[in-house]
């Protein structure tokens, strides 16, 4: 299969003599590891490009781009079966040994999951590239870049797998040299292998195109290839033919007036058309090219090519379009389609510059970086939604849940728990109401009660040889204790607070701590800070910051859970905020993915020193690898913009401005009005989130709106919701039956 990529043995023999059959079917002499090279001895060159969200903005950059292009392109589509045996590879080395049984069967499940997501029916996997002439590769990369689009050139093994996928249909893998390729050709499909493929070219463009025109046609899920040909036409030619249509059609209207009659509609349209057209090219708004289209379906049977064929002409006849079917042509339509920058077909349509862009073939974005795990699928584009929160391309590691109860905000939490730890990342959990300690214990993690005696934490431990973080650590420290106090400290008492910290840590020590402090204070202090934090020194909360437990810092589990429970509702926000300083003390002393999650994120919010907290976490977070990861349902006060309060007037905005990644689950429709201004969304999303079903969400990230549906296979579900003793696994065990 892959000999017909190889260059000519004979350098003195043209290209077309040398080239074996099925690289001249194809029209292609070789492929040299920077571009593919035609039969005629034409080298191209290949970009890849990332989709991006269609608005004005990207039009009118996209059209600024077309008016700058003085040189033949190809854009091309590509809409196969996604390939994830790497990323099932990638999951199995990372997956560490000591998991327990269950959570190993879970891992295993997600792989069988991404399986069987590779045959399942609508489940596609999009890719967007250009293609022009190697000696013009660069300008045409300057000129994506100049319309916001990322790209990338197409070399080596990863342009080899291109050329073979897009000539075999599927999607780009590795071809072994011997493999055999039977092509037949038939009036109305080509049989590659054992699959079908038929070309269909659009032969009556719709009058008007719309922004998204091919978006809805990709969001069905078929698997085909979308190739569009473009060839400028210069501005002095276009002019001239503009100029001969208005005087055709001016003729005939003033020979309709000697004759007594009136031009039709259509007519009267056409020659406005021409005018505006014409006036647009002379002042350079506007430029004219020659453009064809043509669209190439995989399928596996008869039956499936068929339906497919009426789905893609129903989308165009809803815009008056009329696709061709290309009978015994279907060589010509098939090597259209393939990134070599030739229109076999030969049929143009001339068209302007702002309707070629209301095509914007780069839409819809897609989040499948192929590293890291699965986190659903996204609804629009049917492709599989993976990305690594840790792997460094991101902004941070940072995700904000946003939901109203019982939207499925704790599952989906709790999934992507599991799936980082099946992945070796290490988590933890600030559990407010007691949700998630089943999942840790039966995921091999523990459960941690702050406030029971030999369960204390100590997040007073600072690496004092970093003067840096010594005083970063400082500061969330004092904030700590005035959560602890309860009540905000005037200047002059925040003063002495900070003093005492910074004198406490001046003082050489082998092991620092609450208790040592509390004693500092009382020798050093005012004696009123002191009586303040008495009741974590020897009153009911005594056990809350203590060296009795087991030590975060050396003993880290799969999954912690601080399970809060226990305390008074008043007290849950400095807990939370002692477990996440200790989280953190981990994390500034060994980086390494970690992931921490604060539930109801809002109770610590809510007072000025937890905000301050919660915020300065989320900007330092990335710097040691930590992902932070908060919960709320209390999206209003969360988005709430208060200036009577200085610090939380804004805190919880600034908390979501550092988060890459935001999920927003089902909203409740008094708070969608909040939520839509904030994430600057369409009606038509706001109408969604308050109405889509559980599980459904929409994902923002990388400058992109993923409406996302969240999948769980039944073994993770086991772990998920594990209850001693009630789990299916359980249950169907006391049964005497199978799992």
């Amino acid at each position: 299969m892959k000999s017909f990529l190889k260059r000519p043995k004979t350098p003195d023999s043209t290209p077309e003599s040398e080239a074996s059959p099925l690289a001249r079917f194809f029209m292609l002499s070789h492929v040299d590891d920077d571009g593919p090279v035609r039969i005629d001895g034409v080298k191209l060159g290949v970009l890849e490009a990332l989709g991006l969200e269609l608005d004005e903005a990207k039009l009118g950059s996209f059209t600024g781009a077309l008016n700058a292009m003085d040189f033949p392109v190809q854009l091309l589509i590509r809409q196969h079966s996604p390939e994830l045996s790497r990323l099932r590879a990638q999951l199995m080395d990372e997956q560490p040994d000591n998991l327990p049984p269950q959570t190993t069967v879970a891992a295993d499940s997600l792989r069988g999951l991404l399986s069987d997501l590779e045959d399942r029916e609508g489940v596609v996997d999009r890719r967007f590239y250009a293609v022009c002439e190697f000696d013009r590769i660069d300008d045409l990369r300057g000129l994506m870049v100049r319309a916001g689009l990322a790209v990338n050139p197409i070399r080596g093994r990863q342009l080899r797998m291109l050329i073979v996928a897009s000539a075999a249909g599927g999607s780009p893998r590795e071809i072994a040299d011997d493999a055999f390729l039977e092509v037949e050709i038939r009036q109305r499909e080509i049989r590659l292998g054992d699959t079908l493929a038929r070309s269909l070219h659009l032969g009556k463009w719709p009058r008007a195109l719309i922004p998204g025109f091919l978006q809805a046609l990709m969001a069905s899920g078929t698997r085909m290839d979308v190739s569009i040909h473009l060839g400028p036409i210069p501005a002095d030619q276009a002019s001239r033919t503009l100029e001969w249509q208005k005087v055709r059609f001016e003729s005939a209207q003033s020979l309709s007036i000697r004759r007594g009659k009136t031009m039709s509609p259509e007519a009267e349209i056409a020659l406005e058309d021409v005018r505006r057209l014409r006036d647009d090219v002379q002042r350079g708004r506007e430029r004219l090219f020659h453009s064809s289209l043509s669209i190439t379906l995989h399928a596996h049977d008869a039956a499936e090519l068929k339906e497919m064929t009426q789905g893609v002409r129903a989308h165009f006849a809803s815009t008056l379009g009329k696709l061709d079917t290309l009978s015994y042509r279907q060589r010509e339509g098939l090597v259209s389609a393939l990134p070599i920058g030739l229109n076999a077909i030969g049929t143009w349509r001339t068209l302007d510059t702002s309707s070629l862009a209301r095509l914007f073939p780069f839409s819809p974005p897609d989040l499948d970086t192929r590293s890291g795990t699965l986190y659903g699928l996204d609804l629009r584009s049917s492709s599989p939604i993976v990305y690594d929160p840790f792997d460094g391309t991101h902004l941070n590691a940072n995700t904000a849940v946003l939901a109203r109860s019982g939207s499925g905000k704790s599952f989906a939490t709790k999934l992507g728990v599991l799936r980082a730890i099946c992945r070796g990342v290490t988590a933890y959990v600030i559990d407010p109401e007691g949700e998630y300690a089943d999942m840790a214990r039966a995921a091999g993690g523990r459960v941690l009660s702050p406030g029971v005696p030999g369960q204390g934490m100590n997040p007073f431990v600072i690496d004092r040889s970093d003067s840096e973080e010594l005083l970063l650590r400082i500061g969330s420290l004092r904030r700590l204790i005035e959560v602890m106090i309860g009540e905000p400290l005037g200047a002059e008492r925040r003063a002495a607070l900070d003093h005492a910290l910074a004198a406490y840590y001046m003082e050489p020590r082998e092991r620092t701590g609450f208790g040592d402090f509390y004693e500092h204070l009382k020798e050093h202090g005012d004696g009123v800070l002191d009586k303040l934090l008495r009741p974590f020194a020897t009153g009911s909360l005594r056990h809350l910051l203590t060296d009795e437990g087991d030590d975060l810092l050396t003993n880290e589990a799969p999954v912690t859970v601080f399970d809060l429970r226990l305390l008074e509702p008043e007290m849950r926000p400095a807990a939370a905020m002692v477990c996440t300083e200790t989280v953190w003390t981990a994390a500034a002393q060994n980086p390494k993915p970690r992931l921490l999650v604060v539930d109801e994120v809002w109770s610590i919010m809510q007072h000025p020193e937890g905000a301050a907290f919660m915020v300065s976490m989320a900007k330092r977070a990335r710097k040691h690898r930590l992902g932070l990861q908060f919960i709320t349902q209390d999206v209003q006060d969360l988005l709430s913009e208060d200036t009577s309060r200085a610090i939380t007037g804004h805190s919880g905005r600034a908390l979501l401005q550092n988060a890459a990644f935001k999920l927003l689950l089902q909203q409740d429709a008094a708070a969608i009005r909040t939520v839509g201004d904030a994430f600057d969304l369409p009606e038509d999303l706001q109408h969604w989130l308050i109405s889509c079903p559980r599980g459904d969400g929409l994902l923002l990230a990388r400058g992109g709106r993923f409406p996302v549906r969240i999948e769980a296979t039944e073994e993770e579900t086991d772990v998920i919701e594990w209850r001693p003793g009630r789990s299916r696994i359980a249950v169907q065990q006391q049964k005497g039956g199978s799992v």
